[in-house]
Parts: structure tokens; sequence; C-alpha cells
């Protein structure tokens, strides 16, 4: 169904049977995860102010999902619903959500604990509830094995559409601005490990140098993201020689790699600088053009400005990180 649009024929490939394997096989080791930490509860009350900002940006995200799905199925776009939930679950829920809230969930503070498998009880109901229309043999089992299958909603085909949880838009922005910061960091750390050639498997040192005061009570759940040795945060953080960097907006991570040879590394920045500075520089021409600046909608004009700022504050970390390497 995710890759049959309406209308069209599609040529037969055994590779997409593997993804829907390996999707299923996903969602059955997430919830087998869940389970390991004891009972799901069937009707689980979340409570905004115990959310953790993974969490709540993971419910942001959901919010999201039901409404394109919604908007998707009155057009018949059924390849375009089984998209929007195929990149929910396998991103946004399995690959971060889950990972990040390992941090709680085997941490010493219970009330942390329980409210993130309170939240996984809440999103694994949802997500179960939208894949049936196009998984039900599976999704059928999980209700039932999950414990969701009670009353009047034993059976799944019985069970109302997941409503999206209502969140306090300023909290939410918050959290999914800080989200977004730490996910960015996590990936550029991934970026770095495989410049260095640096398995994903293999624990590695890592330091961030933020000015930002809550990036260290994050500490813990981006270490375990990057699957670092050990994670210094600090805003004087000196590098030493034998380092690769990556700016980011919670500001510059550097992996450090005993091996990191100077010369790849200098080139690398080189081209770093060089990609942002084209981007800076098509940005501030757009925003040097009247007629932009007046036929624009304001929001658009806003997002350029945003942009140049970040682009500016970047370009400021890679060229310090470029210098301490000649």
């Amino acid at each position: 169904m995710r890759i049959a649009p309406s209308g069209q024929d599609i040529r037969f490939d055994e590779k997409q049977i593997e993804e829907g394997r390996n999707f299923a096989t996903k969602l059955w080791n997430a919830a087998r995860f869940r389970q390991m930490h004891g009972p799901s509860n069937s009707n689980p009350e979340l409570k905004e102010s115990e959310l953790s900002i993974y969490a709540i940006e993971t419910l942001s995200r959901l919010r999201e999902t039901i409404g394109a799905v919604e908007a998707a199925y009155r057009d018949y776009q059924f390849n375009v619903v089984a998209q929007h939930l195929y990149n929910f679950v396998w991103g946004d829920f399995c690959d971060w959500f889950v990972e990040a809230g390992k941090t709680d969930i085997f941490g010493e503070d219970k009330e942390r604990k329980q409210s993130t498998l309170a939240t996984m009880d809440y999103i694994l109901s949802a997500i179960i509830r939208l894949l049936h229309p196009f998984m039900p043999h599976l999704t059928e089992e999980l209700w039932s094995l999950m414990g969701f299958a009670k009353g009047e909603n034993e059976f799944l085909d019985f069970a109302l559409l997941p409503q999206a949880m209502a969140l306090e838009e300023s909290i939410q922005a918050k959290a999914r601005i800080r989200v977004g910061a730490i996910y960015e960091t996590v990936e550029a750390g991934r970026n770095l490990r495989a410049e260095a050639r640096v398995p994903s498997n293999q624990k590695a040192k890592f330091a961030l140098r933020s000015n930002e005061s809550w990036g260290r009570e994050e500490g813990a759940t981006i270490a375990r993201l990057l699957n670092a040795e050990s994670l210094e945060i600090d805003a004087n953080f000196q590098p030493p020689s034998r380092s690769s960097v990556a700016a980011t907006k919670l500001g510059e991570l550097f992996l450090i790699a005993g091996e990191t040879d100077r010369a790849s590394e200098r080139e690398r920045l080189d081209k770093e600088i060089a990609k942002l500075e084209a981007e800076l520089k098509a940005t501030e021409a757009k925003l040097a053009n009247p007629s932009f600046i007046e036929r624009a909608p304001k929001q658009v004009v806003e997002e350029h400005q945003s942009r140049r700022d970040d682009f500016s504050a970047r370009l400021a970390q890679l060229r310090r990180a470029r210098a301490s390497l000649d």
C-alpha cells in the first residue's frame, strides 16, 4: 500500500515485502520491550506536568500524524496514509522516543519511569489502531497481548480511532525546539563517527561546548543516543588536537578520537564552511531583494532571517574549529 499511488500500476519487488517484514518486526520488538517493564495500562492517564520533553515532542508528532492521516483518507490517498504511519512508527517512535526514553526507564526515578511507560502505552495504543486497516492480523494480536483488549474494546475492530492529546502550546513549542536541537546534535555525532570510521556500536568519547544550561540536564540521554563512552558538557571546553567537530544548534560537538587525521579534518571542515557560506549568501541575497521583502508573507521573511542568523552562528563555530587546526 505504501508504494501504490492511486490509479497507477506498480512492478512487484520482493524488497518491498522485506521492508514490510522489517517494519512489522520493528513494531513487534517495541511492544515486546514495553512488556519487559511490566503490564501495560489500557487507559493511561498522562499528566502534562510530568511528561519529559521527549514525550511531549513525540505526542506532538502523533497529533500531526493523526491530522495528516485523516486528510489523506478524505482524498483516498491510502499510500500517503501508509507512508505517514511508517515514518512516525519507525522514526519518531522507535528510533527516537523509545531510545531516548530508556534513560528514564532504566533510571532510578520511579515517577519518571512510570510517566515514560504510560506515554509508551498511550502511543502504542494509538499506533495499533491507526495501523489496523493495513496490517489487521499483527495489530489484533498486539492489541490482545499488550492488554488493551478490555470491555467494549475487546476486539480492535470495535475500538474508537485515537484522538490527539491536547498540549499547551508554549510547553509544546519549547519541548520541540529543545528535542530538535538534541536530535540534530546526535545526528551530527553519528556523522562524525562515520567520517572518522568509528563503528556505531563502538563506544566513543564526545564533548559538547554549549552555553545552554538545560543541555546539561539532558546529558545522560544525549550520551545514550550517541552511544558515548563519556560526554563532557562545558561552555569553555578546549578540544585536544586530535578531535573532529560539528556545529549544531546546541553548540559545538567534538568527537575525541585519537586517530583522527588533522589533514582530513581540515578538508572536511573546509567543505562544511564552503557549503554554509553558499547557503548564507543565497539567504542574504533574498533578504536584500526589496521585492521579496514586500511580496513574501511575513512568516516566510522571518524564517529566512532566522536561517541567516543560524548560518552565521554555525559559520563562526566552524571557522574557530578550522583555525585551531592550523
